[in-house]
């Protein structure tokens, strides 16, 4: 790596944190523009409690904000990863070109293309970004992520029924209520008049559990029954025995729980998590889960493409077509950016269930085929 490949490497990644500063704060602001009325609800509803409205509330609302923003980054980066290396490549080779320091390293004796390989290879490397952001720092947020505007700072927690949710052993868990976990984790995810349905590999019954009240222990990752029972002998082949239980393991988690009442936030779990709630379809649909885990491949080669669509048009010897090179920047990448987006709807709408797996896996790469082709040829033509 010689001088003008650090030099180069330091000004894209400079930039690269500007455009992601500049990027998520202007979605953030839209976002938060569009539901102010529902980040401010339970503020105003805190000053009038505490008798001071004004102060109160005004605190209020920038803890609500910046705890649910903090969070939610996270995921605006996974929507905007494609973008922000563009928006960093191109400021970096406008600069370079305006201040005539492309000229003197084209005098130099350096290929135009040569001078774009940091940032080729920069890019790349910055999608590495992306498959941790989305594998190890968002799925532990699930719970974070999940909460509505006006659900930041509520002290009351939302309870809702459960009906026959399958684990991965193929059991069913009946609920009647069923109440998540406080905000400040001080109070458990519990579980009232609970029925289990233990099933064998033919969906037969094998067991039937139930108990009043049951809570989820975090630490040993069960939940703790309250004067449990479990009935063994339900075929009528041998006779009813019954036990007491305390103890339930499972894969059903708070977390999970969350999922299976919103169903679009899959794209918050780790690949291995998708892939084993694609053994238990009937609880979360095949098709959505498969446009998520396709998708997650075929996210980083897409912001690849992007990427090489913008460097052939950003690359120019002449300070006074910046305007024209910006313009084509912006149409082709947006061609882009729109064909992903239609790809992404299109791979949600499966001719039929059978036909899911190869739909969504040709649907989300069709951007890939087509510009893929494009950016090779655009790279070609750069005059060197």
């Amino acid at each position: 790596m010689n001088t003008f490949d650090r030099y180069i490497i330091r000004s894209f990644f400079r930039n690269y944190l500007l455009s992601f500063v500049v990027l998520v704060g202007l979605y953030i602001v839209l976002d938060m523009v569009l539901n102010f009325d529902e980040l401010s609800r339970n503020s105003r509803a805190a000053g009038t409690a505490a008798g001071r409205g004004g102060v109160v509330a005004l605190f209020s609302l920038v803890g609500n904000i910046a705890d649910f923003y903090f969070y939610q980054s996270f995921v605006f980066f996974v929507q905007l990863s494609g973008v922000i290396p563009v928006a960093a490549a191109a400021f970096t080779l406008f600069r370079m070109t305006r201040s005539n320091e492309l000229t003197a390293m084209l005098a130099a004796g350096v290929p135009m293309l040569r001078l774009a390989a940091p940032i080729m290879i920069a890019g790349i490397v910055a999608n590495g970004l992306l498959i941790v952001d989305q594998e190890l720092l968002i799925p532990p947020m699930v719970n974070k992520l999940t909460r509505a505007h006006d659900e930041v700072s509520s002290s009351q927690k939302t309870s809702f029924r459960i009906r026959a949710m399958e684990d991965q052993a193929g059991s069913l868990l009946f609920v009647a209520v069923y109440t998540p976990e406080s905000a400040d984790g001080k109070t458990p995810a519990t579980m009232e008049q609970l029925d289990i349905i233990e099933r064998d590999k033919t969906n037969q019954p094998l067991a039937h559990i139930d108990a009043p009240r049951g809570w989820y222990d975090n630490e040993a990752g069960a939940w703790r029954l309250d004067k449990g029972m479990r009935m063994t002998g339900l075929r009528g082949a041998d006779s009813l025995t019954e036990a007491s239980i305390s103890v339930w393991q499972t894969s059903i988690t708070p977390g999970e729980i969350a999922i299976y009442r919103r169903h679009n936030v899959a794209e918050y779990l780790t690949s291995s998590q998708i892939n084993d709630l694609l053994q238990r379809p009937r609880n979360y649909g095949t098709v959505p889960l498969l446009r998520v885990r396709n998708w997650r491949l075929a996210q980083p080669l897409a912001n690849v493409v992007l990427l090489l669509l913008a460097i052939p048009c950003v690359l120019t010897r002449d300070p006074a077509g910046l305007k024209w090179s910006a313009t084509r920047t912006l149409l082709l990448t947006g061609a882009c950016l729109c064909s992903m987006f239609v790809a992404h709807q299109l791979a949600g709408t499966a001719p039929q269930v059978g036909t899911a797996v190869n739909w969504t896996s040709v649907v989300l790469w069709m951007p890939i085929f087509i510009f893929g082709p494009v950016a090779v040829v655009l790279l070609d033509r750069v005059k060197t």
